[in-house]
């Protein structure tokens, strides 16, 4: 009868390498930061990209794009530096990763009408990355986000 506890062994092991999903969210994450890191660059230095319409004016929606810029930027750095936790196995930078993985994508949604293909990527890679950092290792018992 197996015991449902990790082995020593496979403590000692960080989870990016014991699980390929943490791996590849790990990767995700990291470049779904610098996705983000892009487009708030691009928001803050040229206005005019994502404008829709004429009448849009200097505003996506609700805010300006200077603070969509701001807000992409601090949700990419985050993203980068929770991808690094998730690569030495922090519990909550898997947590954190989740939560950044949902703010980016609800953020995309308000993105969709400018770039629709570009927010359904980036939704779509959002959604491997929470995927990837809530799945459990099957060879890994015990192993919890």
């Amino acid at each position: 009868m197996e015991s449902s506890q990790p082995t020593p062994e496979s403590r000692s092991v960080p989870p990016a390498e014991r699980s390929h999903w943490v791996a590849f969210a790990g990767i995700l994450l990291m470049l779904s930061g610098l996705f983000d890191l892009i487009n708030g660059f691009v928001a803050l230095l040229d206005h005019g990209y994502y404008a829709t319409t004429a009448n849009h004016g200097n505003r996506l929606l609700i805010f300006n794009f200077s603070f969509w810029g701001w807000v992409w930027i601090i949700i990419g750095v985050a993203q980068i530096l929770a991808s690094l936790g998730v690569f030495l196995g922090a519990r909550a930078a898997r947590i954190t990763g989740i939560v950044l993985a949902s703010v980016c994508l609800v953020g995309q949604l308000i993105f969709l009408s400018a770039f629709p293909y570009w927010s359904i990527f980036v939704m779509a890679m959002s959604l491997l990355v929470i995927y990837g950092l809530v799945s459990v290792p099957r060879q890994v018992p015990g192993e919890r986000v």
